[in-house]
């Protein structure tokens, strides 16, 4: 590492759980565990077991209380240090905090957690779950979990090549359905484990059927019942979440953060049960050592790609500013026809660079580049010039006039001269604006609402129609279209292939396709190649196709020719 480089640090914030409960060391347990619950939203239902279809995750729950006294951190309260009453004549009622917490805790100064591996390291050696963050004072102000941790280092990077069974546990601690709550909780203190999966024999196989958790114990103990007679079925939680053997550990981290558990059991092929895997697992897969070699391999070797990108889109950016200087960019334009009238209604218009070297490039080899250099700026603005200019040369040849559709890019939608120069070009040109038309992709609706509105209403305002391109690919919802003024949706072409085969495809396209009528925009349907996939759309209400059973794109005096002779009904009765 050169000294002008600076070790690579990960975001210690998202480690830190925020929300966390702190009483007092003479609060009773009752109070306390009341106070646990309500602060985590943790309730369960003896009336019925928790069933996995109706499982909704909540945030990640920290398992403990802090203990403080005087503001001052004296011990921390556990799930593990609750379940160990079970088997005592103590009860929640009559026993406080201060007899059965954790003391003193290891902790660590809010200041000195700068660096995840620290904590990492210092909870995998102690093999505990929960680091309480304190300030000067010895004040608590945070909590830093393993779930946390996991979650903040992004592991998937590491755990990709790993399979279950690797880290998993073998010897699972099991009971039956029938066992008493009362037993597993000393089954849970002895084995020094925080659950036990319940199984039942089936063919000779033991089969997992629900898991019961120190948590699941301490909200049945807060209700004062006699968990000798309570049986684990009634308290179980099933079915429980597993994963198969060959399973890569990517899929276990993820499951476990998005479902927001600490546990997962592995089965066979036939159901049954195999090891267990918990976060304690997870933690004593990687060394922090390792972890951090393996960033500082990838931080280095995305410096370089970085800089290895800059240089050539630096000088493809060049080769395109000169390919521009040059007038080696053209327009090409693929027509728009109402397959009802046969007429065409209007023309999208490409871009296509003819290099003299490299003879014609196609847009997806120099647009991204363009994209990327900021090159696509200047660009653009010599589409709408060129389409301007095109719509002008029509009106002095006395030639049929059709709108001209010309891609927007997002960079490009965001200047903030965009609409005073299509302003000075119209004026320029003294078209009529209604003639240009601007195709937006459906992203810009949701990058920013508030800046894109605006530019919609502005362009609107000077009579230019808008569309939304290649649209369902994109990623906003349908909640979106009511609040922006455009005029027409593009269908993308990977719906309508094979639309008239495609079932799936038929009802997305079919779906848009009223739902657009409803809100009275335009349909036109991008990459029509077949009479089967017309006919398709005309009789689901799509009136507006663009692709090769009309056209490919073609160069504007070849496009004039075929404007003046197209006949849809007579091209389309050839195609049969």
């Amino acid at each position: 590492m050169s000294s002008t480089e600076t070790p690579m640090m990960i975001e210690v914030e998202p480690a830190i759980c925020s929300e966390y409960c702190t009483i007092a060391p003479t609060t009773f347990l009752s109070e306390a565990i009341f106070k646990m619950s309500q602060t985590q939203g943790n309730y369960c239902d003896i009336s019925s077991p928790k069933k996995k279809e109706n499982y909704i995750p909540t945030r990640q729950h920290i398992s403990c209380a802090l203990v403080v006294e005087n503001d001052q951190l004296i011990g921390i309260l556990t799930e593990r240090d609750l379940v160990k009453l079970v088997n005592t004549k103590a009860t929640f009622q009559n026993t406080k905090v201060k007899d059965v917490m954790t003391s003193p805790v290891i902790s660590l100064k809010v200041e000195e957690f700068t660096d995840l591996f620290m904590a990492y390291n210092l909870m995998r050696r102690h093999r505990f779950r929960h680091l309480p963050l304190v300030n000067q004072q010895n004040s608590p102000v945070g909590v830093v979990t393993l779930g946390s941790l996991r979650q903040a280092f992004h592991l998937g990077y590491f755990l990709r090549f790993r399979q279950a069974e690797e880290i998993m546990t073998h010897q699972v601690i099991c009971a039956n359905i029938s066992t008493s709550v009362g037993e597993l909780a000393n089954i849970m203190t002895t084995q020094r484990v925080s659950c036990v999966v319940v199984v039942e024999n089936q063919n000779n196989l033991p089969i997992p059927v629900g898991i019961v958790t120190e948590r699941d114990i301490v909200q049945f103990q807060a209700m004062e019942l006699n968990l000798e007679q309570l049986k684990t079925e009634k308290i179980m939680s099933q079915p429980i979440f597993s994963v198969k053997p060959d399973d890569s550990v990517v899929i276990v981290h993820q499951c476990m953060t998005e479902l927001k558990i600490r546990r997962l059991v592995v089965t066979g092929k036939n159901g049954e049960l195999l090891g267990i895997i918990t976060e304690s697992n997870l933690s004593q897969l990687l060394d922090p050592i390792e972890i951090y070699g393996i960033l500082e391999i990838f931080r280095r070797r995305v410096s370089q790609l970085e800089k290895d990108k800059a240089i050539l889109l630096q000088g493809k950016g060049l080769e395109l500013q000169k390919a521009l200087e040059n007038n080696e960019f053209c327009l090409y334009y693929q027509p728009q026809v109402n397959i009802k009238t046969g007429k065409i209604i209007g023309v999208e218009a490409l871009v296509r660079w003819l290099s003299p070297e490299k003879g014609m490039i196609p847009p997806n080899q120099f647009i991204p580049v363009a994209e990327n250099t900021d090159f696509i700026i200047p660009l653009g603005k010599w589409i709408l010039d060129q389409a301007c200019f095109q719509i002008k040369q029509w009106q002095e040849l006395n030639l049929p006039i059709i709108p001209i559709s010309v891609n927007i890019s997002p960079r490009q939608f965001c200047q903030t001269d965009l609409v005073t120069y299509i302003k000075e070009i119209i004026d320029k040109t003294e078209i009529d604006p209604c003639y240009l038309k601007l195709e937006l992709t459906e992203s810009l609706l949701v990058e920013d609402v508030e800046i894109t509105l605006d530019q919609f209403k502005k362009l609107k305002a000077l009579g230019i129609s808008i569309a939304i391109d290649d649209f369902g690919t994109g990623y906003a919802s349908l909640g979106y279209l009511q609040h922006f003024p455009f005029n027409s949706l593009k269908l993308d072409r990977s719906f309508v292939q094979n639309i008239h085969q495609n079932t799936k495809n038929a009802a997305i396209t079919t779906a848009i396709i009223k739902m657009a009528h409803q809100l009275d925009f335009e349909v036109i349907a991008e990459g029509v190649e077949t009479k089967e996939e017309c006919d398709f759309l005309l009789t689901h209400g799509c009136k507006i196709i663009q692709g090769y059973l009309i056209s490919q794109p073609l160069p504007i005096t070849k496009f004039n020719k075929f404007m003046l002779n197209f006949n849809y009904f007579s091209n389309s009765e050839k195609s049969i």
